[in-house]
């Protein structure tokens, strides 16, 4: 009796296995689905409010690093600071100008875009006015900064808005 039910449970483990085997063989054979052209294909409209979303998004969490280098870092150790703000704030927006670069926009290489219009060296000189003065309190300064921020995003937001209006037309902003 032992032997039997080894033996069944052998045969029935080989028609799963086979039968797995078939789909999976199966799975292989079929066309590649590909996306369809519309997907990521954003409206002048939806290019605005994905930009706007994706950076302030991303600057939640530049925010919160700046925090913790006020927090936990030296700041009579200027240029160190410098260096680690400068490269934090870079590689966190490299992550949204690639997801920008990615989509199928009314302007090409979106993220470059963005990029290119963002005044980022007077950014980072208000940065670092608020971040070695003295006077504030590490919520203030991370208060400032976020407003800081906000101002340029906004500036950058209307310079995207401004050129979808001359390639795209583009409602005014709300």
């Amino acid at each position: 009796m032992l032997n039997l039910a080894k033996a069944l449970a052998l045969a029935l483990y080989g028609i799963i296995g086979i039968a797995g085997w078939y789909q999976y063989d199966t799975l292989l054979r079929r066309p590649a689905i590909t996306k369809a052209e519309t997907v990521d294909n954003l409206s002048s409209d939806m290019t605005v409010n994905y930009v706007r979303a994706m950076v302030w998004y991303h600057s939640r969490g530049k925010l919160q690093e700046l925090r913790s280098i006020l927090l936990n870092d030296d700041l009579s150790q200027r240029e160190r600071i410098k260096i680690r703000i400068k490269n934090m704030l870079m590689h966190r927006s490299s992550a949204y100008i690639r997801e920008l670069n990615a989509l199928n926009t009314p302007i090409n290489s979106l993220g470059n875009w963005y990029q290119s219009h963002f005044d980022f060296d007077n950014f980072l000189k208000d940065i670092y006015k608020i971040v070695f003065d003295s006077g504030l309190t590490v919520e203030e300064k991370v208060r400032n900064a976020t407003d800081v921020m906000e101002e340029y995003q906004n500036i950058t937001n209307r310079k995207l808005i401004d050129s979808l209006t001359e390639t795209q037309g583009v409602p005014d902003e709300q």
